[in-house]
């Protein structure tokens, strides 16, 4: 069986739901593997161009599955130990990497890998029972799936350390005063129906604009302002190319003149 499922709605977007109920969606090998197959499959796909990221039942993720990854490395190397871990990061590559704007729909508990996860997102909306722990250091563990690098760039230096160093939970209220969270909805349906009309939005522009925006944007986390803007250069260029760009500066323009 699949750990993942997919919807495509009408309007370009289409729904990943990790599916693992049982077991709260904890990340082992195999949910990320069918999670990483149905962002390809959807990546594939020219008709999507927005995507939402859900959990199955009551929980996002309550992070990473320590059964599976305890079985898989015990007594090996510590080279087995990093090819699982290299497993797991296909998946947070995969939502950064992604074509498309993503949208976490998180309700329940966002627990450590599961929070890493919502972060590699490029929007997160969080329902009233959304709870979000970096709780690696309570289990002796170093954070991991990329938050020690996500989430200093979220909610800045010592707020993240607050977060990673102490293993404390936050509420939604809490996440969305940090930065983390940018919408807050009611109930999980609520929240999932709040992430469906963000991609909606998203879903909108040109699919190579909003592509190369998100690019912009993560690319300018790790470089100067000057390799920025000669990046922002090249993309506008292509923008800047298209009927339905220059149909749309035409149609402003004419407005404005009124």
């Amino acid at each position: 069986m699949s750990y993942a499922t997919i919807e495509r709605r009408e309007g370009g977007v289409a729904i990943i739901r990790m599916d693992r109920e049982a077991r709260l969606n904890a990340l082992g090998v195999e949910l990320v593997d069918d999670v990483v197959a149905a962002l390809n499959e959807v990546e594939a796909d020219r008709e999507v161009r927005a995507l939402v990221l859900a959990g199955a039942g009551r929980a996002f993720s309550s992070g990473g599955d320590l059964a599976d990854v305890g079985e898989r490395v015990a007594g090996g190397e510590p080279e087995a130990r990093i090819a699982v871990m290299g497993a797991l990061h296909n998946l947070i590559l995969g939502l950064r990497n992604s074509r498309l704007p993503i949208v976490a729909a998180v309700s329940g508990p966002a627990y450590g890998a599961g929070f890493s996860t919502a972060l590699a997102c490029d929007l997160i909306v969080a329902a009233a029972d959304a709870r979000f722990c970096q709780v690696f250091v309570r289990r002796n563990l170093v954070p991991d799936l990329g938050s020690a690098w996500l989430l200093p760039r979220s909610v800045g230096t010592h707020a993240a350390k607050e977060l990673m160093l102490l293993g404390e939970e936050i509420d939604a209220a809490r996440a969305h005063e940090l930065g983390i969270a940018n919408r807050l909805a009611g109930t999980a349906d609520e929240a999932l129906a709040e992430a469906i009309g963000l991609a909606e939005r998203l879903a909108t522009p040109i699919p190579a604009v909003m592509t190369m925006a998100k690019d912009l944007i993560n690319r300018g986390e790790g470089t100067t302002l000057e390799d920025s803007l000669r990046t922002e250069a090249l993309a506008q260029a292509i923008a800047l190319g298209t009927d339905e760009t220059l149909g749309a500066m035409r149609a402003f323009l004419e407005k404005a003149a009124r």
